[in-house]
């Protein structure tokens, strides 16, 4: 069994603002009368009112090649990191020592060795730490992580998840393109971080499932040029998404006995507002089961694979998961893959 011990999350101190945002794409696309205009209206569209970000926006219109860019992601990165793992472990009462393993997740800058290696062996972890860093998962790598976390307790330790996120660090200044003006209006930096136990905590992960749905491999990810990496984001996306997700959803739950109706709480990957209104749409979900997606998508932003684990943060906070109560965790992210954790309401709380 595994149980969800505490969840945290951290920003960094940088915050824009929608109202800030319509000066910075002023500045941005002062050359560019239409792309100006289309990056407004999907400002005002955004459902975004603030987010933060590791560095001054005034650094990131200027920011070119890789350099700057994983220097940025280690330093800030870690710090984050490191918030999020001392919060967890102090929150829970968990020995850092006990910690069997460390599974991180990113697509932000993939440094080799990555950040993990760094915050472990600056902590009271211990070194000999299962270290899982894993990568190219996208907006679903915390449900991804979630999931495995789940079955990695069964090794009888504590599993940290963790999620850190600088997509401020795949902004391209000279990219004007559809992806991008979307990108640069809604995504945003951060971490999070959960301890998974396999003995106590406030709510058990029941199952996870993955799937790749056929023929969406060009509909989301990085293309890759001399200069970094550029934001692919298809229109076709959503319309792929709510072909295949309603039947592998259903077949995920009737597997465990359960349909739609035995699900009390759902917590989305808020990947954008017009995301979220299919999806509430498709599975007919009532706007208080599933608030806390578009509470993040508020107040944060998209955070790629952290953004669910904040999710997961605002929704313990408000409410708890009574026992037998379950809640389905969902993330959309590069493949297209469709990401799904179950969670059911626990008893085995210290």
């Amino acid at each position: 069994m595994a149980f969800i011990s505490s969840v945290h999350s951290a920003v960094p101190v940088h915050k824009v603002s929608n109202q800030l945002l319509e000066q910075i794409g002023k500045e941005w696309l002062a050359e560019d009368d239409d792309a100006r205009g289309r990056f407004d209206r999907i400002r005002r569209g955004s459902g975004v009112l603030n987010r933060n970000f590791s560095l001054p926006y005034q650094e990131i219109l200027s920011l070119n090649g890789m350099e700057k860019r994983a220097a940025v992601f280690e330093e800030h990165g870690s710090n984050l990191l490191h918030q999020v793992l001392k919060q967890c472990l102090e929150s829970s009462h968990t020995d850092p020592k006990a910690v069997g393993s460390f599974v991180f997740t990113s697509c932000s800058v993939p440094l080799i060795p990555s950040i993990d290696a760094k915050v472990i062996l600056e902590s009271e972890l211990s070194p000999s730490v299962r270290r899982i860093p894993i990568y190219q998962h996208g907006c679903a790598g915390g449900v991804v992580s979630l999931g495995l976390a789940g079955r990695l307790a069964s090794l009888g330790s504590p599993v940290f998840v963790s999620a850190v996120e600088l997509c401020s660090l795949v902004f391209q200044p000279k990219d004007h393109r559809g992806s991008q003006l979307v990108g640069a209006a809604i995504f945003a930096d951060g971490a999070a971080g959960v301890l998974v136990d396999p003995h106590r905590g406030q709510i058990e992960i029941e199952a996870s499932e993955s799937f790749l749905i056929p023929e969406s491999r060009h509909l989301m990810g990085y293309d890759i040029f001399d200069d970094g990496f550029y934001l692919r984001l298809d229109r076709a996306l959503p319309q792929a998404l709510l072909k295949h997700a309603p039947a592998r959803l259903d077949s995920f739950l009737a597997g465990h006995g359960l349909d739609r109706s035995k699900i009390d709480y759902w917590l989305f990957h808020p990947g954008g507002v017009r995301i979220l209104e299919y999806l509430e749409e498709t599975f007919s979900v009532e706007k208080e089961r599933c608030r806390w997606a578009r509470d993040v998508l508020t107040n944060y932003g998209n955070l790629s694979s952290a953004t669910v684990l904040f999710v997961l943060k605002e929704f313990m906070q408000s409410r708890t998961l009574a026992k037998g109560e379950r809640a389905l965790m969902m993330g959309i992210g590069p493949g297209l893959t469709l990401e799904l954790v179950l969670l059911r309401g626990s008893s085995s709380i210290d």
